[in-house]
């Protein structure tokens, strides 16, 4: 199990192991094991399940605003253009990642709209920002394709 926790970001992937016994043909008893791993990424109530467009999304916003971050850390006053929603229409939840800037201190701002309306928000700095990077890439890294038998 590998489990993220950070500001009400949850970030965790649990392998299920399941167990078939069986006789082959020489009627010798084998053991298979199959290993199912559900990858979620939770930001407060807006959850995601083994979508791997989802964990791509997230991490290519977060990327894009590190390299802008990074380009423009020698400019003072210049501003990252990265205004991104990922919406989950059956629930009617958007969450939103925006580039602030305030006091020429840049930061991702994560927001949760819940039927239009604000729900949720949080500010990441650089070093946060790279965390949770490395958990979201750790996390897709463990997607598994699923198994299925002929």
């Amino acid at each position: 199990m590998v489990k993220f926790n950070y500001r009400d970001i949850i970030i965790e992937a649990v392998a299920e192991m399941q167990r078939y016994d069986y006789k082959d043909a020489n009627n010798i008893g084998r053991t298979r094991f199959d290993r199912n791993v559900c990858v979620k990424a939770r930001f407060w109530n807006f959850e995601i399940c083994d979508d791997l467009y989802e964990l791509a999304f997230i991490k290519s916003s977060l990327n894009y605003f590190m390299q802008a971050y990074w380009k423009r850390s020698s400019k003072q006053g210049s501003r990252i253009e990265l205004a991104t929603p990922l919406e989950h229409q059956a629930t009617g939840q958007i969450l939103y990642f925006t580039a602030r800037q305030k006091n020429n201190q840049q930061s991702l701002e994560i927001s949760l709209y819940e039927q239009w309306c604000p729900s949720e928000q949080i500010y990441l700095s650089a070093q946060e920002i790279i965390m949770l990077d490395t958990a979201i890439s750790k996390a897709i890294s463990l997607l598994a394709p699923e198994t299925s038998y002929i």
